[in-house]
């Protein structure tokens, strides 16, 4: 396969995001102070109460500061 054929089949970074995000890449930290990373979507979610009590990530975790690098 060259590089072109590559390029064709390759998918976009928001396919990318869609299949990546929520399936154990996101993370998040609570109101308390309680953080983890590599986690489910859904688990994010529920820590942080839909995100009203804390802070939740999937796409942007590298950046973050609780599960930045």
């Amino acid at each position: 396969m060259n590089f072109n054929d590559l390029k064709n089949n390759a998918l976009t970074k928001n396919q990318m995001r869609a299949i990546k995000g929520g399936w154990g890449t996101c993370g998040f930290k609570t109101s308390t102070g309680k953080i983890e990373c590599g986690v489910y979507k859904s688990e994010a979610l529920m820590m942080t109460i839909n995100g009203t009590q804390g802070s939740w990530c999937c796409d942007s975790c590298a950046t973050s500061s609780y599960c930045g690098k």
